[in-house]
């Protein structure tokens, strides 16, 4: 015969697990259905974004096969630089021609899902240069056409993601 104190664990596991999911499920919803200022974006908004082409905005995100990465108003992919220091570039010289500064003289304008907040200008390798969360951001010469990724695993450079993640290759 069977006591209740046989059942007592699996119940209190039972109902651990039932507040867990429920917790997790309400934070993922809170999450998604978030809207406002600072509010993290719906999960579905992610699934909007499309491959890369012009945009005439500084910044904006696309989608390749590289997963979701930022490019440029002409819809080139951009990079950032390990050899970087803050806002001071290191790429100068040779490198430089390789991979030109994303610059823009004017106001900075940004596509869905872009913070907006962490989009400035800074003079790194050239004046009015555009940083995204802090990085530097460059195009690499190898990419002739929008959502080409070809500067992906040159040492020391990375594309760089929605939330200003560096992106390691696939």
């Amino acid at each position: 015969m069977r006591t209740y104190k046989n059942y007592r664990l699996p119940r209190a596991l039972g109902s651990l697990v039932a507040v867990l999911l429920a917790l997790v499920t309400l934070s993922w919803y809170g999450t998604a259905s978030a809207s406002g200022p600072g509010a993290a974006p719906s999960r579905s908004a992610f699934l909007d974004i499309g491959a890369a082409k012009a945009t005439g905005k500084t910044i904006s995100l696309a989608k390749g096969k590289q997963g979701i990465f930022a490019i440029g108003p002409d819809g080139h992919s951009l990079y950032v630089f390990d050899g970087d220091h803050g806002t001071k570039s290191g790429c100068t010289g040779s490198c430089a021609s390789t991979w030109p500064a994303l610059t823009d003289k004017g106001a900075i304008t940004t596509g869905a899902l872009i913070k907006k907040s962490e989009v400035a200008k800074a003079d790194g390798q050239k004046p009015d240069q555009v940083t995204f969360y802090g990085h530097l951001l460059y195009y690499f010469k190898g990419d002739t056409a929008p959502g080409q990724t070809n500067g992906v695993g040159v040492s020391g450079w990375h594309l760089i993601g929605p939330f200003g993640n560096v992106m390691l290759p696939r």
